[in-house]
């Protein structure tokens, strides 16, 4: 056996490395060696040797004194550092001891370039191939690591680091990194795997590439299509273009298919039908579709027609379908305005009651159906509701205009006895009130809503007024509380019960406050039911905590808005007193108070019969009034009020306020006994700013609605001490303009109108101005103005209805001339009234006159009045009134049969006998319009 080198890298981290040589004796040992080699790297560190020449890339190295001798088939080596040549670790030509030497070459490491898949979930494996050029003869290790490319650590892929260990004879070895899959869509990921530190090899490539290849496909981009509009134009053609878009570019080309289709608009006649094929190159995300529309001078409605995607190719349809719309630009000539002339009969005023006693002092009670004052005199509560400290104000509304105490005296001017003041619970907890002006109100600067409450109720009782106290809703705000009832989730019962003692005790000393409305309109109670809903019960609890604080007060418990299935106006339904009174326990301080209004608040079923006049009455004894009539205990009409401006309202208004005058069956005649007074009551609202009443005041808090006090004087009760006498009701009556459109508009049509005096003036009727708006398709509208009834003899008199500033519209007619028809002393005869003169049966003259008195879309109210123009009295009368409207309901005379002309009328029981120049009347509801001058009579 012959002496050999062998040479072997023991580590490479590519800038420098380790490596040895071995020496193997042969059969003969050494004594002493020298080892020879040529090599492009540097050694910069040697051990078990020495350095004997370095000349260019070749070494020389001999042995040191302690290992020089080397036994026969014995071994010894050297090792050293260098830093990388141009061939890296290599070296050749190796001697020992002049004999070449073929050195022994390592193993090379390498490792391949992989990819996988993502996934859309989970994990998958991306796994590395670690190669050795050929077995090694011992273990071979190295170190690898993951290093970020597109690919990021943790999102993409799971970072990997460690070292990989071939065992002698094994040349595979695998790396296996984790993938996280994903729905993005992206583009392919990469990142690499670095091999270093080999140790019993060389690597001869050091890095691999790692590729995640995304599988998650981008939606294909979606095609929209946008509506589109032109004007028509009157000649010619004019493109209509509809922008077709793309929600992103593609990288290929999209297409897709268009088509118009007719819609209201004609192809042919109002535009050009087309079809095709739109193209979209790479990167393009508009195109668009022109159509092309044909001009005309028609005057017609704006007309339209489709435009329709369909086949897409590289795309699909997101809107599909667009409308082009073709705007007309030619105008029609406007529609003309004209209003009507009208008539109306004057109607005869109330008188107006008084009170009686020493009212202006003390505590009120009640004795049957009866309000009484300390000293046991009969009075009644006339007032009127000033709302607002339940409001956001947290005051009164109308301060912002006026002073407090001027508005006050005003009330007092007007004949009202009393104010219903409306507050909310949370006035009664804090906030700072709004809408005051401080210089018209300098005493209510820095004060809370309580306090302003104080200072009305002072000042009410310097001038004569009484206060009643509405629980009106818990949080500030408009109307009553929103669910209905006296407590909520943030308001509980015990809160509104404490509140009641509360202001009971801060009031116990002063008589001006003379009760507890307990709550506004709960609707949404029962009635002795046991529930917590039940309103009878918590009204007996309410009213008995402040029985316990202030005896004096009366109670005021409103209805409710549905009993035993019957529905009426929220708080005007006390159907369940009879089944289950209200007790408390301080006597005779109990009121019972209700709600009522007219069919232009709600058109409630009992509002639409021909007759439903006669029946209102009937109504008002079910729900409220049987209270009153059968002794139970006082009725108060809390609230009750109208624009005076629907036909029906007046009706409902004659008949309620003859009702709580005492003329129960409003037929002219009062049916309670002497020194009794009728119901007490307070109208809403004395603010104009109501939007469903308006107010006795106008728009400019300080005018006053002389139609609305006229209807209420004769039911009017003074506190101050004078002789008690009932009032009677008079007749509410309003002049009805028609104005109309001569055809019906597209687009809305206002026009302005006003009052004007002739020979009628501000006493007889009320001014009244404003703005009629017709709705598209309208073409009647009305116009009602207050006649104010008076018993003087006098002429018929005159006022016109102007029109102006008409919008979309021009004035045919702008004046309508109202006539107001006398009806005291002798009224004129002949066509211009409807009537014609006479002979009667009995031999002695007789004439009559008809008027219009009321009228609606579907119907009117007539009245005619019979004349005796002799000298000796009639005893009896009977003619034929001649009219082509049918007769629905009659009143104070008989229908004897029905002609072909008209009506056989005959005297009811009562009014047969007329003296001489005296007269008599009755009237009539009947269906459709009439014109007075048709009407005619014959005896």
């Amino acid at each position: 056996m012959v002496s050999s080198l062998t040479y072997n890298v023991a580590s490479d981290w590519g800038a420098g490395f380790v490596a040895n040589m071995a020496l193997q004796a042969g059969d003969s040992a050494l004594n002493g060696w020298l080892v020879e080699f040529d090599a492009a790297f540097t050694i910069t560190n040697l051990w078990g040797g020495e350095i004997v020449s370095h000349v260019g890339t070749h070494y020389v190295v001999r042995n040191l004194s302690w290992n020089a001798t080397v036994p026969a088939n014995g071994q010894a080596s050297f090792g050293f550092q260098a830093t990388s040549g141009s061939a890296g670790s290599q070296a050749s030509n190796l001697t020992l001891n002049g004999t070449t030497s073929e050195p022994a070459v390592p193993p090379a490491i390498s490792v391949a370039d992989v990819s996988v898949t993502e996934g859309d979930s989970g994990t998958r494996l991306l796994t590395f191939t670690v190669a050795l050029s050929k077995p090694a003869a011992s273990a071979v290790s190295l170190h690898y690591a993951t290093a970020d490319g597109t690919a990021t650590a943790g999102s993409d892929y799971a970072a990997a680091s460690g070292t990989l260990t071939f065992a002698a004879g094994e040349t595979s070895r695998t790396i296996s990194i984790a993938i996280p899959g994903d729905t993005a869509v992206e583009a392919n990921e990469s990142f690499l795997l670095n091999l270093s530190d080999a140790s019993g090899a060389t690597i001869a490539r050091a890095s691999a590439t790692g590729t995640i290849l995304n599988d998650d496909t981008a939606p294909l981009p979606t095609l929209s299509v946008a509506d589109a509009s032109v004007t028509e134009g009157n000649s010619g053609t004019k493109a209509l273009s509809f922008t077709v878009s793309l929600s992103a570019a593609g990288s290929t080309p999209v297409t897709v298919h268009y088509a118009t289709a007719d819609g209201t608009a004609t192809s042919g006649s109002d535009y050009t039908a087309a079809s095709g094929t739109l193209t979209f190159a790479a990167g393009e995300t508009s195109k668009t579709v022109s159509i092309a529309i044909l001009g005309d001078t028609a005057v017609e409605a704006n007309e339209a027609f489709t435009l329709t995607l369909s086949q897409p190719g590289g795309a699909t349809i997101a809107h599909g379908t667009a409308t082009g719309t073709i705007l007309n630009d030619d105008t029609a000539a406007l529609p003309g305005l004209s209003v009507s002339d009208t008539s109306v009969t004057e109607g005869n005023p109330g008188t107006s009651g008084t009170g009686s006693g020493t009212a202006a002092t003390g505590w009120f009670s009640t004795r049957g159906n009866q309000i009484v004052d300390a000293e046991g005199d009969i009075v009644k509560i006339a007032g009127v509701n000033w709302f607002g400290l339940e409001s956001s104000n947290e005051a009164p509304h109308g301060l912002w205009a006026r002073g407090y105490k001027e508005m006050m005296d005003q009330m007092v001017d007007l004949g009202f006895n009393t104010i219903r003041l409306p507050f909310s619970t949370d006035l009664l907890h804090g906030g700072t009130p709004s809408g005051i002006d401080f210089s018209k109100n300098p005493d209510l600067q820095g004060l809370t809503g309580l306090q302003i409450m104080d200072r009305i109720v002072d000042y009410a009782g310097q001038i004569g007024l009484r206060i009643i106290l509405d629980h009106h809703r818990s949080d500030a705000g408009a109307g009553t509380s929103g669910n209905g009832l006296w407590y909520d989730a943030t308001h509980p019962e015990s809160q509104w019960i404490s509140d009641w003692q509360m202001l009971a005790a801060r009031y116990a000393d002063d008589p001006t406050v003379i009760g507890a409305d307990l709550h506004n309109e709960p609707y949404n109670g029962t009635w002795g039911t046991g529930s917590a809903t039940d309103w009878a019960a918590a009204a007996e609890r309410a009213g008995n905590a402040i029985g316990s604080v202030n005896p004096n007060w009366l109670i005021f418990v409103e209805g409710i808005g549905t009993y035993d299935g019957q529905n009426y106006w929220w708080g005007g339904n006390l159907m369940g007193v009879r089944d289950r009174p209200v007790t408390l326990d301080v006597a005779n301080k109990l009121v019972y108070s209700a709600h009522d209004y007219p069919n232009s608040i709600y058109a409630q079923p009992w509002f639409q019969s021909a007759n439903f006049g006669d029946t209102l009455t009937q109504k008002f004894d079910q729900m409220w009034g049987y209270i009153y009539k059968e002794g139970i205990a006082p009725v108060y009409l809390g609230e009750f009020g109208t624009k005076m401006t629907d036909a029906k309202d007046l009706v409902w208004l004659d008949k309620i306020t003859a009702y709580l005058s005492g003329d129960l069956d409003a037929s002219g005649t009062h049916d309670i006994a002497a020194g009794q007074q009728g119901i007490s009551w307070t109208w809403w609202s004395w603010n104009p700013n109501s939007g469903d009443t308006g107010g006795i005041l106008q728009d400019d808090w300080t005018s006053v609605n002389t139609a609305k006090v006229a209807e209420l004087q004769p039911i009017q009760f003074s506190l101050d001490g004078s002789t008690a006498t009932p009032g009677t009701t008079g007749d509410a009556h309003v002049a009805l303009f028609t104005v109309t459109l001569s055809a019906a508009s597209a687009s809305e049509v206002t026009v302005d109108f006003s009052t004007t005096p002739g020979t009628a003036t501000a006493e007889d009727f009320t001014s009244l101005s404003g703005k009629l708006t017709f709705a598209p398709g309208e073409t009647s509208k009305t116009v009602a103005i207050a006649i104010k009834a008076d018993s003087t003899a006098e002429a018929d008199e005159t006022f016109s209805l102007i029109l102006s500033s008409p919008s979309g519209a021009t004035i045919l007619d702008g004046t309508g001339t109202a006539t107001i028809l006398n009806d005291d002393g002798t009224p004129s005869t002949g066509g211009s009234t409807g009537g014609s003169t006479g002979t009667g049966s009995t031999g002695t003259g007789l004439d009559a006159s008809f008027a219009v008195t009321n009228a609606w879309n579907s119907g009117f109210q007539g009245a005619v009045t019979v004349h005796n123009e002799g000298t000796t009295t009639v005893s009896g009368w009977e003619f034929e009134l001649r009219i082509s409207s049918e007769i629905t309901q009659i009143w104070n005379a008989e229908i004897v049969s029905r002609t072909s002309t008209g009506y056989i009328i005959h005297n009811a029981a009562w009014n047969g006998g007329i003296a001489g120049d005296g007269e008599v009347s009755f009237g009539f509801l009947a269906n459709g319009q009439v014109n007075p001058a048709q009407v005619d009579f014959v005896f």
